[in-house]
């Protein structure tokens, strides 16, 4: 038998051409011819060869996608994808990348390796039940970790007559903290509550004492005597002891510490940009609209809509690390060029703004803003960090809606990208 490219020898008498195989393969295959541009640069890829698992994955037919290119397929090219495979099929490299695609939510690890001169080979295996898993164990570990450390209790009780607190387990509670005397003075004075959180304490005893039988509320306290002050929930009800006739207060203190980092969190993450360090879009509006609401009627609000001059260029010079790199110094310069109680946020891609609240002196201040930001771009392009921005700025008054703040300052900023970009323009309210 002809053994020559693809064939093997026959076994049993089931001899198979290569490519049989290789098509019905579970996992994803495909080799694909790198295309450059005119002056060397990985630009798009041509599908040399797709097995059945591949085109799947594309959501094309089994065999049409042989000599069409990655951008007739998909409609756009991942730059950082080409970039690795070009690698491999000029320099011979190979590469292992993860990737996950949202349309079909899928996770994948895809092999890169040469093949011939131009030509590289990938294989895509797709490993979403896997990730799936290990989210799902990562997230069952930190909700187990939450839980425990948010329901540690100890159990305490407090004398109204002598003024005295006691804990009943010794958990966390040093041994010089196991029993203070002199009321809410000695629980503040042994450092074991906050000063602020006294009259907190005051009002639920009070609520005790008029015959609430439980209440539940939030303090920070220092258990250890060397230890770090923790958030507490403290859950706690009233009874008469019949021999005495004195009231007195049991309950448990409930650490919740994790908890409320874990929900800080949470809201720090729902409030900011997820990559750069300013506030996000939804916050920004609500900011800006409260803020509206807030100003006094001889005050101005500015609103500074930044665009970023030719971004596009940098993504597809240097890439989208790059590129990201570049909005992250951006914000800090953002950040040195507004009042810590001005709003600062990223409205997305390459454009952010700036609102500055309860001004006297709009065009002075419209001024210094300005002067400021070109004044950081000048100092960070003596650093190597060269990037310029057009300013759309528009000024009004409490009776200009977020949307017409909004729709003014990108008014003026198209008329400062007609005027040849890294310009500003201003338009004021009733102009």
């Amino acid at each position: 038998m002809d053994k020559r490219d693809g064939y093997a020898e026959e076994k049993g008498g089931k001899a198979r051409d290569a490519d049989f195989y290789l098509k019905n393969m579970p996992i994803a295959f495909c080799a694909v011819e790198i295309l450059t541009d005119n002056e060397g640069r990985p630009a798009d890829c041509r599908f040399v060869y797709c097995n059945k698992a591949y085109a799947r994955i594309a959501n094309q037919p089994y065999g049409t996608l042989e000599g069409k290119q990655g951008m007739e397929v998909y409609g756009t090219v991942d730059q950082v994808l080409l970039q690795y495979c070009y690698d491999a099929a000029s320099h011979g490299r190979e590469h292992v990348l993860k990737d996950y695609s949202p349309d079909d939510e899928k996770h994948f690890l895809i092999y890169i390796y040469p093949l011939e001169e131009g030509l590289c080979g990938c294989v895509l295996q797709d490993v979403t039940e896997h990730r799936r898993m290990e989210q799902k164990l990562l997230l069952e570990h930190e909700k187990r970790k939450s839980f425990l450390e948010a329901t540690t209790e100890i159990d305490f009780e407090y004398d109204f007559a002598t003024g005295t607190l006691a804990f009943g387990s010794e958990g966390d509670v040093s041994r010089k903290n196991r029993v203070i005397k002199g009321g809410l003075e000695g629980l503040v004075k042994n450092g074991v509550i906050n000063e602020r959180d006294r009259t907190r304490i005051e009002n639920a005893f009070q609520e005790l004492k008029k015959g609430k039988k439980a209440v539940e509320f939030n303090i920070q306290a220092r258990l250890e005597e060397s230890g770090r002050y923790c958030w507490y929930t403290v859950s706690s009800s009233s009874y008469v002891e019949q021999q005495t006739g004195h009231m007195r207060v049991v309950g448990y203190l409930r650490n919740i510490e994790q908890l409320i980092r874990t929900q800080a969190a949470l809201k720090k993450e729902a409030m900011y940009d997820p990559l750069v360090p300013l506030y996000n879009v939804k916050t920004g509006r609500e900011m800006v609209t409260a803020a509206l609401k807030e100003m006094g009627e001889n005050e101005s609000g500015i609103m500074f809509l930044i665009d970023i001059d030719n971004f596009k260029r940098i993504n597809d010079t240097y890439g989208h690390q790059k590129g990201d790199e570049a909005l992250k110094q951006f914000a800090e310069i953002l950040k040195r060029v507004f009042r810590r109680s001005d709003i600062v946020y990223r409205m997305g891609g390459d454009e952010f703004i700036g609102f500055a609240v309860h001004v006297s002196q709009p065009d002075k201040a419209v001024d210094r803003i300005m002067e400021r930001l070109y004044s950081w771009l000048d100092e960070a392009e003596k650093d190597g960090f060269a990037l310029h921005c057009s300013v759309g700025v528009f000024v009004g008054s409490r009776k200009s809606s977020y949307s017409d703040f909004y729709r003014m300052a990108d008014q003026a900023l198209y008329a400062a990208k007609r005027a040849g970009k890294n310009k500003y323009r201003v338009i004021r309210e009733g102009e």
